[in-house]
């Protein structure tokens, strides 16, 4: 299956939020920087949001519609974001995800880390006070992939 990935624009959002909410997932990308999307045959099939904290990112609603993952979206989106992030001099980079997400992080170069060591900026990220996240795992990007 062919898609591009690439910056995402104010009217490409709400088909994003679309499938986050299809996920059961905060579609809130006010503090985001930069949306990124996936799309194919002209169809947003995905995206991930990069909110900015004090030199530090936060990578957010990695999101790849049903009928689309396991094609290899959601390693692009995370390898561009990654880039984008690195290209813009972040000190660290973070993803807060559930926890049946953290081997995908972790072979795109993330290793768990407590949630107690996140930067200031990242830690008042509003997903980390939502009720729905609890379970979910702090990622730091440690480079490469594995």
């Amino acid at each position: 299956m062919d898609f591009l990935v690439e910056q995402a624009y104010a009217n490409d959002i709400p088909a994003i939020q679309e499938i986050l909410r299809a996920g059961n997932l905060s579609d809130n990308f006010s503090q985001c920087r930069f949306v990124l999307k996936a799309s194919s045959q002209d169809r947003i099939i995905g995206g991930i949001g990069i909110e900015f904290w004090d030199g530090f990112v936060s990578l957010r609603g990695l999101i790849v519609a049903k009928e689309f993952k396991r094609q290899g979206v959601g390693k692009a989106l995370v390898a561009e974001a990654v880039k984008l992030c690195q290209r813009t001099g972040a000190e660290g980079i973070y993803a807060y995800t559930m926890f049946w997400n953290q081997r995908f992080f972790y072979t795109r170069g993330f290793a768990r880390v407590p949630k107690e060591s996140a930067p200031a900026g990242v830690a008042a990220s509003a997903v980390f006070h939502f009720p729905h996240y609890r379970p979910c795992c702090l990622m730091e990007y440690q480079g490469g992939s594995r």
